[in-house]
């Protein structure tokens, strides 16, 4: 199905028809009325969005956007993009891949030891540490990727698509890169699981609006899918691999007084290194593009 979009359309279906979900960091969060996807809307401008991915991002962030320390939770993106690439190879041998927002370029580190030949892009200046580990790096976004068409097995997009003001379009861009049999793969936070309905518009998800543009729910994860031209072959709820003291940050944010007192309970302690799996955080999903079959119109 072919979808015609506006600025002001849903960035899943296109609809203009959209109610109030909630406001948080002066941003308006609302929801699609026909698919039901939640996204920030205005759009912050370019500028704006450009600059929360600065030198800050990775170390020191700032309230709910961006990471106090990146680098302490390497081991934990390790283990977790270990268990993505067993979830991948499954249905792909190793081949040729793109990680979209590859940051410092931990995905990529563990494709290659597993015998992928790994390609980068990010807009923000952790894609120096990518580099520097030999990593190559062919441009900020997939848009500007310096990638033949027709070239590539695998797309991941790891926590990337939710950053995004038009998800959609970076799908299709992925389509154009991919072999006619390559897969993409994509986690995004869950919208849609049970914490985010209990908490309803004070799900934490929202605390994270500007840096998190969209909020997909496993319906509006396949149809983004879908309205990009793909078949969605796999969706699961996965675990989030961090530390407990990533963990206790964010729970500093979230709640308020009681969550800094454990902040500063656990600071001092070796408790704050060990690595768990929070589950009920993200969905994983692997989609093929679609086959135009008579009758169905492609994408």
């Amino acid at each position: 199905m072919t979808v015609t979009r506006t600025p002001d359309g849903c960035p899943v279906c296109g609809s203009d028809r959209r109610t109030s979900v909630t406001k948080q960091n002066e941003l308006q969060v609302v929801g699609c009325e026909r698919c039901g996807q939640r996204f920030v809307w205005p759009v912050p401008s370019q500028v704006v969005l450009d600059a929360i991915y600065d030198r800050n991002y990775y170390r020191g962030g700032c309230g709910s956007v961006g990471f106090s320390d990146y680098d302490a939770l390497g081991h934990a993106r390790r283990r977790m993009f270990s268990h993505h690439l067993d979830r991948i190879e499954r249905v792909r041998r190793p081949g040729r891949v793109l990680d979209v927002g590859c940051a410092t370029g931990d995905f990529l580190l563990v494709a290659r030891d597993r015998g992928w030949d790994p390609l980068g892009v990010d807009p923000s200046p952790a894609r120096e540490q990518a580099a520097a580990a030999s990593l190559p790096i062919v441009g900020h976004t997939i848009h500007d990727a310096q990638v033949a068409p027709h070239s590539l097995d695998l797309v991941t997009f790891w926590d990337v698509l939710e950053h995004v003001p038009d998800p959609v379009g970076d799908l299709r861009r992925a389509a154009e890169l991919l072999l006619p049999d390559g897969l993409i793969a994509a986690t995004v936070p869950n919208a849609g699981g049970a914490v985010a309905r209990l908490s309803g518009r004070r799900w934490f998800g929202y605390k994270v609006a500007g840096e998190h543009l969209q909020f997909f729910t496993a319906e509006t994860l396949t149809g983004a899918f879908v309205a990009a031209g793909f078949d969605l072959q796999v969706r699961r709820d996965v675990t989030w691999s961090c530390t407990v003291g990533f963990v206790v940050d964010r729970a500093a944010l979230y709640l308020g007084p009681a969550g800094r007192l454990l902040k500063r309970v656990l600071s001092d302690t070796q408790l704050g290194a060990r690595i768990i799996d929070v589950p009920m955080v993200n969905q994983f999903a692997i989609a093929r593009r679609a086959v135009a079959l008579p009758g169905r119109l492609a994408a």
